[in-house]
């Protein structure tokens, strides 16, 4: 991540842990998205690899895959664990310059990174120029709606040095130079943890014991529960922006 720390918002989909359930089929929803957008010729910078298991996905499809991180220990795991042909780790910090451009990706992937940063607009200017004519880039960010902030509008989750306005940011993306594709959502697995909580709430009752952490089930659950769509975005606890380099 960003902030050169442990981040309490970090989960490994696919480490079979019991434990954020929702929360992984979340991380895994956004994945499979890209997943699904990129085609075998696509060289592919995943910002924000952390421990590699969504650049480790993305390099099954994609013709090359970069996953960078400025988390020392989160590359190591990276390296260790997955090991491909066509997968390379790299530290880089976003807030200095980034050093993509001698890969030429023409996919850029960037998950719930920029608000960890102080100027995410200009992290956001930097993969605009990095990317050729007709590159993408598939960004996520906390909907402002969900974030527990001061009087004075900061944040007050201690890794979020951002709080970034949906209207700021396509404001922000169309001057930059991008053309908007899509813009969605994981609404449907927000409503469904709502009514999970609620029902423990009241039963005084927990399904924990009821989910299957397996690689291949969070894989099926995250396309059922999670998987991005453009249904009642503003009622998703991120946004999901699928835009064009003109």
């Amino acid at each position: 991540m960003i902030n050169d720390y442990a981040n309490n918002e970090y989960c490994n989909p696919f480490d079979k842990i019991p434990q954020n359930f929702f929360m992984k089929l979340e991380h895994c929803g956004r994945y499979l998205y890209a997943l699904d957008i990129i085609s075998n010729t696509d060289i592919v910078a995943d910002i924000s690899c952390a421990t590699g298991y969504g650049s480790a996905l993305l390099a099954d499809k994609a013709k090359y895959v970069i996953g960078y991180d400025i988390n020392d220990n989160y590359l190591n795991i990276a390296k260790r664990k997955y090991a491909k042909h066509n997968l390379k780790f790299l530290k880089t910090d976003l807030t200095k310059d980034i050093h993509l451009s001698q890969y030429r990706p023409s996919i850029i992937i960037s998950f719930e990174t920029i608000e960890h940063t102080p100027k995410p607009f200009d992290v956001v200017k930097k993969f605009y120029n990095i990317l050729p004519a007709g590159g993408r880039l598939i960004l996520s960010f906390p909907n402002a709606i969900y974030e527990v902030t001061s009087e004075k509008g900061k944040s007050l989750d201690p890794f979020h040095l951002s709080v970034i306005q949906f209207n700021e940011m396509v404001d922000n993306l169309k001057a930059i130079g991008f053309d908007i594709n899509k813009i969605l959502g994981q609404s449907f697995i927000n409503k469904v943890i709502t009514q999970v909580l609620k029902i423990e709430k009241d039963l005084n009752f927990s399904f924990e014991n009821l989910y299957n952490y397996s690689e291949e089930n969070i894989l099926k659950q995250s396309r059922l529960l999670a998987y991005p769509d453009e249904n009642d975005i503003q009622g998703s606890y991120s946004f999901i922006f699928d835009v064009k380099k003109i």
